[in-house]
């Protein structure tokens, strides 16, 4: 059994490396398109194969045509990832370009802005720069400039993001020349050039604000397109090759290996972004107009990037219902009922929305002096489908501080993929989307529209403010406008952190561990006696070796041939045996080699089984000493309800399949339709531990090939809370 252990692990073993070091040399090769950054390898750490690694990312704001004079090389965004195995998540943390920093350029000591490092001396110096200021060593560094980014966004597809507010300035003369930018609000698709100026917009906001705005532009490229990377490998390892430049290291077969080894552990883990903590300054205030960090927030920034805080919640989230209006709440959450002209504004807006429009009631405090921005728009859907949408962008009162409340028909969209959490309050399921423990988006569904609310930028409000504001937003339109709930006395509304739950493992799992910790060393053991075996081997031909050679010596005495032989008889019985083996030496019988080749595949048909059976107790079947015959088509109807949705063109498909699906035992309590774009063919959809169920009724439906996944929040609200499994026809 262990050796047939040991030949399942060597055989997925080898096939994952043969697949692995074809992945990475055809990386490699897209990274070669373009040049290695010219950094001498005392500048960079080393890591090992899974080692925690730092990576920086650096954009280059160089722009030798521009309306005016040439811009010279200086880092726009200096962006430090941690990928850490031991770590539940990704942590991310930029490094503000105005922090004010001692820089040895090569013409001596100056204190200025970190960005301009890179003027100095390249991505060299900024490096050490970095690692001087903040003790932090980076492994691998990723530069890409302007040009270029607007072609890695195009060539992906354009991103989904949300624009926070109102982004808006074009060079006169005489006025200030940066830039420009011309960016509605509301979530929508940006490309090349719209995604530049929302990331590259430095001015009207605090330095966190503008690091702030980068990062969750990453975070809603990942969003979209990190379910698809492993499918289109190819499409974006050419496009991150061509647009980018790294390190020599990640131009070596070794150096990729590494990195992967880090990156296998950290690819589905959330990404946690740190803030790095400054005093940001007034304009003015010093010689380079710079933000400061005291060395005691320098070394509290750091250690919340290595090492974070894994806080554990101390609520169920069933508490979360009862904080909003609970008695026992903690204070009051600094949200004031917005004025009648704003809502006037609203009702005035929601006339040229076609679907019903929502609308906050409260909102928060530090902010009334600032109107809202009210804004209908069109996003444009993959596919070409377009979808009415309106925002409503609301100031905290803070430099650079917007939150938005928003509503589309459009339910698939990319970022509300996922939720972190889902609680009802008054009646209300809400999907919570976190970043860290910070939550991010709150949205629910309403009669086949979707509405959310989206936090600002740094996520300046409370976990509690937000969901009351969400909690709060009810129809102004539309027929159910006249039942809009009334604004009751708020208090803070607190929402527990996000749940970390503990990842099962299955008993195939605990098997297939066991049987690789025994291989491993087993593997070892069968490495010393080959390599003790060839010692002896080696020894035997070396004592042959010298023996032929005294013979050859002796043969001009007349040894050979005047002793009649004697001699060459004694050599030979001395270092050969007479079956032609090496003397002192056993021979292998065919025997034995047939016993341990059939010793192997009994083994390996013991693993088998044993993973096998593994399987099936988890999958709660129980097998005894007698079995049932089985009987061809004999397939068991799931024992709990379905809802049938209809998102083709075709009007009466659900219809049907509802009726054939009746026919053969399953409970079909929902008929309808949904909207949004869907995979072609049929899916099948389970809530929480209805999975066992849902492959029942995919049996049902194997002709058709059926997809098993697990419930998404836009069905979820088409075919009711209640739902416990749902057909989708794409």
């Amino acid at each position: 059994m262990l050796l047939g252990c040991l030949v399942a692990v060597l055989a997925a073993a080898g096939a994952a490396a043969v697949f692995t070091l074809e992945q990475v040399h055809t990386l490699r090769d897209a990274l070669n398109q373009r040049a290695a950054l010219k950094i001498s390898p005392q500048t960079l750490a080393n890591a090992g194969w899974g080692d925690p690694q730092t990576l920086l990312l650096v954009g280059n704001d160089e722009r030798k045509k521009t309306t005016t004079t040439p811009v010279l090389p200086h880092s726009n965004e200096m962006l430090l990832v941690r990928l850490d195995p031991g770590k539940p998540w990704l942590s991310m943390m930029s490094i503000p370009r105005e922090l004010m920093v001692p820089i040895h350029t090569p013409g001596g000591l100056v204190t200025t802005r970190l960005n301009a490092a890179l003027t100095y001396g390249g991505i060299p110096l900024l490096v050490n720069t970095i690692k001087q200021v903040t003790g932090l060593s980076v492994n691998h560094v990723v530069e890409i400039d302007f040009n270029n980014f607007v072609k890695a966004v195009n060539d992906i597809g354009c991103v989904y993001s949300t624009v926070d507010r109102r982004y808006y300035h074009v060079n006169v003369p005489g006025g200030e020349q940066y830039f420009e930018v011309n960016l509605q609000p509301g979530y929508q698709r940006l490309c090349g050039t719209e995604s530049l100026q929302f990331v590259s917009y430095r001015h009207g906001d605090t330095s966190l604000v503008r690091d702030a705005r980068d990062q969750a532009f990453l975070l809603d490229v990942k969003k979209q397109y990190g379910p698809s990377l492993v499918a289109d490998a190819h499409k974006f390892e050419f496009v991150f090759g061509r647009t980018v430049q790294t390190d020599g290291g990640l131009h070596s077969t070794n150096g990729l290996l590494n990195l992967l080894g880090t990156l296998v552990s950290a690819v589905s883990k959330p990404v946690r972004q740190v803030q790095f903590k400054v005093t940001v300054q007034p304009t003015g205030a010093n010689p380079c107009s710079c933000d400061t960090a005291t060395p005691k927030q320098i070394k509290s920034s750091v250690h919340s990037f290595l090492y974070g805080a894994n806080k554990q919640p101390h609520a169920h989230i069933a508490a979360v219902a009862n904080s909003v209006h609970g008695k026992k709440a903690i204070a009051r959450l600094p949200l004031v009922s917005v004025p009648s002209q704003q809502l006037g504004r609203a009702h005035h807006l929601a006339r040229r929305v076609p679907f019903p429009f929502q609308y906050p009631h409260v909102q928060d405090k530090g902010g009334t002096g600032v109107a809202p921005y009210l804004l209908s728009y069109v996003i444009h859907a993959p596919g070409g489908r377009n979808y009415p949408a309106y925002v409503a962008v609301f100031s905290t009162g803070q430099l650079g501080q917007y939150y938005d409340v928003q509503g589309t028909p459009w339910t698939t969209q990319p970022q509300l993929d996922n939720p972190g959490q889902s609680i009802t309050v008054a009646g209300r399921k809400y999907y919570l989307y976190y970043s860290g423990q910070h939550v991010r988006i709150v949205a629910w569904y309403d009669r086949g529209d979707v509405y959310w609310v989206h936090n600002t930028l740094s996520d300046s409000l409370s976990n509690g403010e937000l969901l009351a504001v969400a909690e709060q937003t009810s129809p102004i339109s539309g027929s159910r406008a006249l039942a809009a709930r009334a604004v009751v006395s708020l208090r803070a509304a607190h929402v527990p952190l996000r749940l970390s739950t503990a990842t099962t493992v299955s008993l195939r799992q605990k098997l297939g561990a066991l049987a690789a910790v025994i291989a491993i060393p087993l593997l070892l053991v069968l490495a010393f006696l080959l390599f003790r075996r060839r010692r002896d081997i080696r020894s035997v031909r070396e004592r042959i070796a010298a023996g032929v050679t005294s013979s050859a010596r002796l043969a001009p005495a007349g040894g050979w041939a005047a002793g009649g032989g004697g001699g060459s008889a004694g050599l030979g019985a001395g270092v050969i045996a007479g079956n032609g083996h090496p003397a002192g030496s056993r021979r292998i019988r065919p025997s034995v080699v047939l016993g341990g080749i059939l010793i192997l595949l009994a083994g390996a048909g013991l693993g088998f089984g044993l993973t096998l059976a593994g399987n099936r107790v988890v999958n709660g079947k129980k097998h005894t000493a007698k079995h049932r015959k089985h009987v061809p088509g004999a397939l068991v109807a799931p024992a709990v309800p379905v809802v049938i949705l209809n998102a083709t063109p075709v009007p009466d498909a659900a219809h049907r399949l509802s009726t054939s699906l009746g026919s053969r035992g399953v409970k079909i309590t929902g008929v309808g339709n949904v909207t949004g774009p869907r995979p072609a063919g049929l899916q099948v959809l389970y809530a929480p531990s209805q999975r066992t169920q849902a492959r029942r009724l995919a049996a049902l439906l194997a002709r058709r090939h059926p997809s098993i996944a697990p419930i998404d929040p836009a069905t979820e609200a088409a075919a009711g809370n209640h739902a416990k499994l749902v057909v989708v026809i794409g």
